[in-house]
């Protein structure tokens, strides 16, 4: 065989062994990539099942999974106003594949509470915002009151016995409760719970005379009479309910405890997998099905990207901070 042969032979050689190589890490490359994408995504959610913090989660996973096409599984986690949640997700890896469901408690036990494990707005990458909603002040039938200043009247001649439940220190449903109570200058129990759902059976039972109820709930139980609704905490009259007064109509200017639900992700995820995950929940959100089950807790679907829930996150912190700076309202166990 010619010197030349030889040559053309070895260099087929290399060439071969190289596609080889390079075929061997294709295939490891696109496996990775397929193990990868069969992760499932987890949700997690710092409240127990049956409030709107876990409706808003599962109706988020039913999106994401038809959106993705990944498995997409809710994790809850519920306990400290949804702080142990907020702490976990906030040192996941950010890869993607671990969000939380975000509640506007999240971000006041970021304020009044020293020992979260995160930041509100340093330790999250902003996906989306999935629904808004207000709660609603329900009274147990048994208080004799038909509104918001026949309670005041009511509980001013009972001092220290009306009771009210919540979903945790720090949720929006106790500071609600705790700025009643401060305005009208009447001393009032709270009663914190892990969920809304619970602090809701005892109302209902009596065992509480009142509480700043998710909207999704307190209506259906207002319409067949388990309990009576007085006012919604919204700045203005919510479209589900537009017979219900606001707190503010009813003597309390100002008053604005509408609570947002939004997915965040821990800080550093890539900005394309946030861009990705954003754009499908966006989409997912404005759907028929979707309008019908954010509408079946009373919340309306939210349209924020995620530069603009990072905005509405800011402004929100600071509108709280705000509230609790000269220290008259205190949510502290």
């Amino acid at each position: 065989m010619s010197g030349a042969r030889r040559n053309v032979n070895r260099t087929a050689g290399y060439l071969c062994r190289i596609l080889a190589l390079l075929a061997a890490t294709l295939a490891a490359s696109g496996a990775f990539a397929q193990a990868s994408s069969e992760r499932p995504v987890r949700i997690v959610v710092g409240y127990a099942p049956g409030g709107p913090a876990d409706a808003l989660a599962r109706i988020s996973a039913e999106i994401l999974a038809q959106g993705l096409g990944q498995r997409v599984i809710v994790e809850n986690r519920p306990g400290a106003g949804g702080s142990i949640a907020a702490g976990l997700v906030a040192k996941a890896p950010a890869d993607g594949n671990t969000l939380l469901l975000s509640a506007t408690a999240d971000m006041i036990n970021s304020i009044i509470n020293r020992d979260v494990q995160y930041d509100i707005e340093t330790s999250f990458a902003p996906i989306a915002l999935v629904a808004s909603a207000p709660n609603v002040l329900v009274v147990h039938p048994s208080v004799p009151a038909a509104s918001v200043r026949e309670l005041i009247e009511y509980a001013k001649a009972h001092p220290g016995e009306l009771s009210y439940g919540s979903a945790g220190y720090g949720t929006v449903s106790h500071l609600a409760g705790a700025t009643l109570a401060l305005g009208s200058g009447v001393e009032m129990v709270h009663v914190p719970y892990k969920g809304t759902a619970a602090a809701q059976i005892d109302v209902i039972a009596g065992r509480l005379q009142f509480m700043f109820d998710a909207i999704g709930g307190a209506l259906p139980n207002a319409r067949v009479g388990k309990v009576k609704a007085l006012a919604v905490t919204s700045p203005a009259r919510w479209p589900s309910a537009p017979e219900l007064p606001t707190m503010a109509e009813s003597g309390f200017p100002g008053f604005d405890m509408t609570a947002w639900f939004g997915l965040l992700a821990p800080a550093g995820t890539p900005a394309e997998s946030v861009e990705r995950i954003s754009r499908v929940v966006l989409k997912g959100v404005q759907t028929a099905e979707a309008h019908k089950q954010i509408g079946a807790i009373g919340g309306e679907p939210g349209r924020m990207t995620p530069a603009e829930f990072a905005r509405h996150i800011r402004a929100e912190n600071a509108r709280w901070r705000k509230l609790f700076s000269d220290g008259r309202l205190k949510v502290e166990p």
